[in-house]
């Protein structure tokens, strides 16, 4: 039976610290990326020395030797010395704290998952990229403060949905573009592989499989921009119905722990949203009866974590005003159930 339990004091105020260190942690990252990116030298041209900029396979002049160029040299070899220090300091804080956690056995999320989480945050800033099936029930129990057992989280892949109305923008240490599968290698595990030409999954010589969805375009012939593979041979996010209510959801940004103490971000549809998506899901005749059951358990699950736990979260007016009538009727009984879109009042987008 699906269920959960409140975590202990002592693991709450552990996580807290981590978050509180990865946040910092990828501020200094997002500072490298943006500002420290590659090498500046002196090189010599015609018997004059110049500054140059090298970003990969971008090399930029920045002038001949002045003190305006002595100056913006010293301040980039400064700035990315103390950058590298910053960021040396807090991985071996992230370790220990890794190890507070893992001796408390507070490791939740499976560490593929997780290292595709960072991946996809460290090297695509702004995406919009959000968690959905089951392993987004590891950002709501980390709201809640509380661990979903393991029948309620037992998956073997993660599901990825792409908002394809922008086109994705990925980046290799380098500065230069890369598409999700050479990230996924690179990054997490050089074993991932599709199965063929266009396949939107990713599976390891583990089995483990990372999925890349987005929501089937009204009509469905709708070309979107998110729609084509980000460069040749790679991966193809799978149009499937339904999946534009929980890109039109608000967002929840949560950092979840992972088997090994290790925090990973991860954003996922408001719970509610979810929860609703799920319930839909559950008579859905095109499932299997095993996932149909599925879909309704966890559900109800997450609609106890919300009425128990998550008292804050309603569906009332503040919930999205475009929450179709399919939903709607998923609203549980004990819940006020809207007549129509309107009475949901002003939503602005997330």
């Amino acid at each position: 039976m699906m269920g959960f339990t409140d975590l202990d004091a002592r693991v709450i105020k552990e996580r807290i610290d981590m978050t509180q260190l990865w946040d910092a942690w990828i501020e200094a990252d997002d500072l490298r990326r943006h500002s420290f990116l590659g090498s500046m030298n002196w090189e010599s041209r015609n018997g004059r020395q110049y500054l140059y900029s090298r970003k990969g396979k971008v090399v930029k002049s920045l002038g001949p030797r002045s003190s305006a160029t002595e100056k913006a040299f010293a301040a980039f070899t400064e700035g990315k010395r103390d950058n590298n220090d910053r960021l040396k300091t807090l991985k071996a804080e992230i370790e220990r704290q890794a190890s507070v956690l893992r001796v408390l056995g507070a490791g939740r999320l499976p560490v593929t998952a997780a290292r595709t989480l960072r991946a996809l945050r460290a090297h695509g800033k702004r995406t919009g990229i959000r968690v959905v099936g089951t392993n987004a029930l590891y950002a709501y129990e980390a709201m809640a403060g509380v661990a979903f057992n393991s029948s309620s989280t037992a998956t073997g892949d993660i599901d990825f949905l792409i908002d394809d109305r922008n086109r994705l923008k990925l980046f290799t240490d380098e500065g230069d573009r890369t598409g999700l599968t050479r990230l996924v290698q690179a990054k997490v595990d050089r074993t991932f592989h599709s199965r063929r030409s266009g396949d939107f999954r990713l599976t390891n010589s583990h089995g483990y499989m990372i999925e890349f969805i987005r929501p089937q375009p009204t009509p469905v012939h709708r070309n979107m921009p998110g729609k084509e593979p980000l460069e040749m041979d790679d991966v193809e996010p799978a149009p499937i119905i339904g999946l534009q209510w929980l890109v039109n959801a608000p967002a929840v940004d949560v950092i979840v722990m992972d088997q090994r103490g290790h925090p990973a971000p991860m954003r996922c549809p408001d719970p509610r949203c979810w929860a609703l998506h799920k319930a839909w899901l559950s008579e859905r005749e095109d499932r299997t009866p095993d996932r149909r059951r599925r879909d309704r358990d966890q559900a109800s699950l997450v609609m106890r974590l919300i009425r128990d736990r998550l008292t804050h979260l309603r569906y009332d007016k503040e919930l999205l005003p475009g929450l179709p009538g399919e939903l709607r009727r998923m609203i549980p009984e004990t819940e006020p159930r809207p007549s129509s879109a309107q009475d949901f009042g002003d939503y602005i987008v997330d």
